[in-house]
C-alpha cells in the first residue's frame, strides 16, 4: 500500500541544520522542496461540490535557472531559455526538470563550483508525477556536459505551473462526515496526501486549519458545502514523501 505524507516541517529543520562542515565529505543527497506562494486575495463565501477547492495556491521552487545555450543530456536536448528549478543539496549547485511533463524521470545539471557553468548531469526519479518530488542520493557516475552556462532568474518567472490546494472530497457522504484533502501537482496530473481531515456533519459550523489556512465549513445546502475563508496558506516549505508497505498473508 502506497502512502503520501507531508514533510515540509522536517525539511525546514534540515535546512536550519546547515551544510556539512569542511572536514566532512559533502553528501550526495538531493531533495526538491517547494514553497507555497500566498494567494494575495481571499475568496468570498462559496458553495463547494465534491472535488471543488477551498483554496488553490501556486508552488514555487527555491531557485530557478535558465540555460544560456542549448544543452544535451543523453537523448534529450534543451534549448536556450529552458528553465531548471533548484534542488536542495550539500555543496554543489543543482538544478533539475522532468524530461517529459507528468513523468517521473527527472534530469539534473550540476555546477560543482557554482561559477555559472554546469559541469555534469545525472538522472533521478520523482516520487510523484504531478509535482517533481525527489529525495535520494544521486549517482557517483555522473556524465560530463560542456558549454552549459546558465543564469539565475526570479522564481516568479517560472513558466511551469505547479499548485497545492485544499479539496472538498465528499462525493458520497453516506456516513454523515465531511472530508478535505490536500491535492498537489499540475493541471491534469495531481496527487493527494493519504490522510484526509474529517469531521462529523453535525459539528458545522466548523472552523478548520490546514497547512496554516483557516476556513469555516458553515453548512451543507443542496448537496454542497458553504465555506468561508479567513486566511490563506502562508508562505512555507512544501514537500512530500511516498512510502510503500506490504502485507503478507
Amino acid at each position: 500500500m502506497a502512502r503520501i505524507a507531508f514533510v515540509g516541517a522536517a525539511l525546514t529543520c534540515a535546512a536550519l541544520a546547515g551544510p556539512a562542515s569542511g572536514a566532512e565529505e559533502p553528501s550526495r543527497h538531493i531533495s526538491t522542496p517547494w514553497i507555497i506562494a500566498p494567494s494575495g486575495a481571499l475568496p468570498g463565501e462559496r458553495a463547494l461540490a465534491g472535488g471543488d477547492f477551498v483554496l488553490k495556491q501556486r508552488l514555487l521552487p527555491m531557485g530557478l535557472a535558465e540555460l544560456a545555450g542549448p544543452v544535451t543530456m543523453g537523448s534529450n536536448r534543451f534549448e536556450a531559455g529552458t528553465q531548471f528549478f533548484k534542488a536542495k543539496s550539500d555543496g554543489a549547485s543543482i538544478y533539475c526538470r522532468p524530461y517529459v511533463p507528468d513523468k517521473v524521470l527527472v534530469g539534473c545539471l550540476l555546477d560543482s563550483d557554482s561559477d555559472g557553468d554546469f559541469d555534469e548531469w545525472f538522472d533521478v526519479v520523482s516520487q510523484t508525477k504531478g509535482l517533481p518530488s525527489v529525495a535520494q542520493k544521486y549517482t557517483k557516475k555522473r556524465k560530463p556536459v560542456s558549454g552549459a552556462a546558465y543564469r539565475q532568474v526570479p522564481v516568479t518567472s517560472m513558466t511551469d505551473e505547479y499548485f497545492v490546494a485544499i479539496e472538498r472530497r465528499n462525493y458520497f457522504n453516506i456516513y454523515s462526515r465531511e472530508s478535505f484533502m490536500i491535492v498537489f501537482g499540475r493541471e491534469g496530473t495531481t496527487d493527494r496526501l493519504t490522510a484526509p481531515v474529517s469531521f462529523k456533519s453535525a459539528e458545522m459550523p466548523k472552523q478548520l486549519t490546514i497547512l496554516g489556512a483557516v476556513f469555516t465549513a458553515v453548512a451543507e445546502r443542496d448537496g454542497k458545502m458553504v465555506v468561508t475563508v479567513q486566511r490563506d496558506m502562508p508562505m512555507q516549505p512544501f514537500a512530500v514523501v511516498k512510502t510503500t508497505s506490504y502485507g503478507f498473508y
